[in-house]
């Protein structure tokens, strides 16, 4: 089995790009709701999980310390509807065993 392979393996058995949608949609609503974030969310139109689309940009394996393990990191690239350029990105990392440990979204 290649690096490649052992990768698209682990991400399938845990399930992690369902689970980072998850993840997203609840982060997102979090954003459109969240006293600190819902009016910069009005400011760019955004007032429902219909006013964007999430999309899949890729998955890697991390070899860092900054966590003190080895990390993989699911990509979703976020559209506002109807616009083909990138508006947001969304990162959910787990460790090589599937538990989550932080993600990211940033406008």
């Amino acid at each position: 089995m290649n690096m490649r392979e052992a990768l698209d393996a682990i991400v399938a058995s845990c399930d992690l790009i369902n689970r980072t949608f998850d993840n997203f949609w609840v982060c997102y609503d979090d954003y459109l709701t969240d006293e600190i974030t819902k009016e910069e969310a009005e400011e760019f139109g955004l007032l429902d999980r219909n006013s964007v689309e999430a999309r899949l940009n890729g998955y890697a394996f991390c070899v860092t310390d900054k966590y003190g393990c080895d990390l993989l990191k699911v990509y979703l690239d976020v559209y506002k509807k109807k616009q083909t350029s990138q508006f947001a990105r969304y990162v959910c990392i787990y460790t090589t065993d599937g538990h989550i440990i932080d993600d990211i979204f940033s406008i």
